[in-house]
């Protein structure tokens, strides 16, 4: 242990004696940005982000109205709470490899609220769609040019996403900008999440296509370990409205079983489900959500067994069921 600590503090000491005297070594750029000032992410976009491991914020071009928006909200975290004058928000424009800044608008101080929602002054920042496709000379939501994919620049040129900066101007004159914020843990802690460098994910979305579904799939079963992948095939089943039968289920030859998806209009309801079904074997049913575009889909499967069966006891077993099209 003393020898680990002693460690640790030679290493503390050899990387100061480095960024004392090469300033590009420095995580958070000392000589330029001001101890504690910093604009911090809060909110739904950090929630997101932090909690939930998704985006902070994401759009879906083929299916956008123009109303869509980018919120978040920012906390100005300083040792002086009144040194902040304005901030200066920029979305990135991309045409080939030449990257620019275009001003979104300007947010003065005055803006932000003192009122205990965080701890410190707190401002929120919107842009609509519409807005942003205008600053970065892109057609209108309603362009058909978003319908698809050839030729569509936000899942083309800004895929995964539209970037967005912002700068702080202080009250003495100087700036703090979005690039001297280059310390990677910034953007693993849910209190400093820097809110200078942020990204509007662009995502596809294929509306529902019952047409595409039938064929063979590498299929896995993912517990604490995955079993597979392994091969099963759909079937339409004529019977019933977007079910399909699976042959080989559960690589044990059972071709019994069967899975159905809903017709989807968003990405928040591609949903499939094993509505509950009973064999020989046991009872299955579980729910979860499908990709059109990548024409996959994973379940949450419940598999109660009613006798030993396919090298498993009886008993139940719960599991993640991944499917992939070949």
């Amino acid at each position: 242990m003393k020898k680990l600590k002693y460690s640790m503090v030679l290493f503390a000491l050899v990387a100061f004696v480095f960024s004392c005297t090469d300033d590009s070594l420095d995580p958070v750029q000392t000589k330029n940005v001001r101890k504690g000032t910093i604009l911090a992410l809060r909110g739904t976009q950090l929630s997101n982000l932090y909690n939930k491991g998704i985006p902070g914020a994401e759009v879906f071009p083929k299916i956008m109205t123009g109303a869509e928006k980018f919120t978040f909200d920012a906390e100005f975290l300083s040792e002086n709470n009144n040194s902040l004058a304005s901030v200066d928000v920029y979305v990135i424009k991309k045409v080939g490899t030449t990257r620019s800044r275009i001003l979104m608008s300007n947010v003065p101080f005055s803006s932000f609220k003192t009122d205990g929602t965080y701890k410190g002054p707190w401002v929120t920042i919107s842009y609509t769609i519409t807005e942003v496709l205008a600053k970065l000379g892109l057609p209108v939501a309603s362009d058909p040019i978003y319908k698809g994919n050839t030729g569509n620049p936000l899942l083309t040129t800004y895929q995964p996403g539209i970037n967005f900066e912002s700068d702080l101007n202080l009250v003495d004159g100087s700036k703090v900008t979005s690039d001297q914020l280059v310390a990677a843990g910034l953007y693993q802690s849910n209190q400093f999440y820097p809110a200078q460098i942020l990204t509007w994910q662009m995502t596809d979305y294929c509306s529902y296509d019952v047409n595409q579904w039938a064929g063979a799939y590498n299929a896995s079963e993912a517990r604490t370990t995955v079993y597979g992948p392994y091969t099963v095939t759909l079937t339409v089943d004529s019977a019933v409205p977007n079910q399909f039968k699976i042959v080989n289920f559960y690589d044990c030859g059972e071709n019994d079983r069967y899975v159905k998806f809903s017709v989807s209009t968003n990405p928040g309801n591609q949903t499939v489900v094993f509505p509950s079904q009973t064999s020989a074997n046991g009872t299955v049913s579980g729910t979860g959500t499908y990709n059109q575009c990548l024409k996959s889909f994973s379940i949450t499967v419940t598999y109660v067994y009613t006798a030993a069966s396919c090298q498993e006891a009886a008993g139940t077993d719960v599991f993640r069921y991944d499917f992939v099209h070949l």
